[in-house]
């Protein structure tokens, strides 16, 4: 987290063989040489910044590679671009050009789309690539966005807000209808699983109401979560916040697509939150953002009490809520107040199922078989789930270790008091 909007060059992209004055707006296109004045069109992409004054438009790209150089990403056919767009209900069923592509709602109704489009593969995922989108009166209050390692929010509605932005891609998963845990159990397997860098920021409201709205109850508490994130790879991904809460929905196929072999792996998975220091310090009360422990941040995960890792980072603090692999998590997290001493003991004391255990390594013979009795112990009620990746399967009542060498990671999930399933045992195995 270290790149610094310092380090590229502005990139208003004027270009000389412009004209002096900058086009009427919309005379190129729905969303073409907008000012902060003009309202963009709901189902049209912004266009690349090519004036100052311009706004609702994305200007030039660079990219970190591993070497931790940054440099301009030139626009060439299938490199990575930025795409971004206000997301309301237009359509395409009427013939009335207004109803098919109306102004964007600049009041927190629309949330606005960020992405990269473009080829990425396996070996982008090193790359960091930074951005800055120019959001015109649309503010850009909270960015849900693959691996996001950094953002600045600047501007203001007078001159137009922007969401400068640093993101490596990640690897999503993908299966139709998975939405849910129920859509998208323990057993699915995904259809496909791209490189992406995709996600949506929104608009937080004070005191409205609405199914597209994010509302907070004050225009302080507005400021202070305002370039707040959330990174996750999930395929289905939103969030909410309420009672000083985020809930945040991060749903993928349990499983990646099969190898040659037919043998599936697990869906990686995370999903980690940004809170920025005038929360922290404003809101929740603390004195300096290293008073922040995981002690004081509330957080379960499957329905069931977990412990998270805070980091403290430049601006702010960033929860890793622990998730490593999907299909539904859905973390919800909460800061608690400096003051709220005793909320922090009965996070402490009071866990609703037992805590995972931390992984052990120990060995297994090339082509041996464990019982899985001997991993974890178990109750019928508890309705136990086993699975393995790796050098290993599980067969029967068993786990069976391949016969060439690697690490075999076996894993157990029950049923909670909620009737969730969670984790409750993992194991990792050399075989040689």
């Amino acid at each position: 987290m270290s790149a610094s909007a310092d380090t590229v060059p502005a990139n208003s992209s004027t270009s000389t063989s412009l004209p002096a004055v900058m086009p009427a707006a919309h005379s190129s296109g729905p969303n073409s040489y907008l000012t902060i004045t003009d309202s963009p069109k709901q189902t049209s992409s912004w266009p690349s910044c090519v004036y100052d004054q311009q706004t609702y438009c994305h200007e030039a790209i660079s990219i970190t590679d591993g070497s931790g150089v940054e440099r301009a990403w030139k626009s060439v056919m299938g490199a990575p671009q930025p795409y971004s767009n206000c997301h309301g209900n237009g359509g395409n069923n009427s013939y009335d050009s207004q109803a098919n592509n109306p102004p964007c709602d600049l009041l927190g109704v629309d949330w606005m789309e960020i992405q990269l489009t473009g080829s990425l593969t396996k070996n982008d995922l090193v790359n960091t690539y930074h951005w800055k989108v120019r959001t015109g009166k649309i503010e850009p209050d909270v960015l849900m966005l693959g691996d996001t390692q950094k953002t600045i929010v600047g501007g203001n509605a007078n001159v137009g807000w922007t969401l400068e932005i640093w993101a490596k891609p990640a690897i999503k998963a993908y299966l139709d209808g998975c939405f849910s845990a129920t859509t998208c159990p323990d057993t699915s397997v995904a259809t496909s699983a791209p490189v992406s860098l995709a996600g949506y920021a929104k608009m937080l409201v004070v005191n409205q109401s609405g199914p597209t709205m994010s509302s907070v109850s004050s225009e302080s508490l507005r400021a202070a979560l305002r370039g707040a994130f959330i990174s996750t790879n999930g395929m289905s991904q939103s969030w909410k916040f309420s009672a000083d809460t985020f809930f945040v929905t991060a749903v993928s196929p349990h499983f990646l697509p099969p190898d040659t072999t037919g043998k599936s792996e697990l869906t990686p998975g995370y999903v980690k939150v940004f809170l920025p220091e005038p929360y922290i310090t404003l809101d929740r009360g603390y004195k300096d953002l290293s008073m922040v422990t995981p002690e004081r941040v509330k957080l379960s995960v499957s329905g069931a009490n977990a412990t998270a890792k805070v980091t403290k980072v430049d601006g702010g603090i960033l929860v890793d809520t622990g998730v490593e692999h999907f299909s539904a998590p859905n973390p919800e997290m909460m800061v608690l107040k400096a003051t709220d001493a005793a909320a922090v003991t009965a996070v402490v004391t009071t866990p609703t199922v037992a805590s995972p255990v931390v992984p052990v390594v120990a060995r297994f013979k090339k082509g041996a078989s464990k019982a899985l009795s001997t991993i974890a112990k178990t109750k019928a009620a508890q309705k136990p789930k086993w699975s393995a990746s790796g050098a290993c399967k599980i067969s029967g009542t068993k786990v069976v270790a391949a016969k060439k060498a690697g690490t075999c990671k076996v894993t157990l999930r029950v049923l909670n008091a909620k009737k969730k399933y969670v984790v409750q045992t993992t194991k990792t195995f050399t075989v040689s």
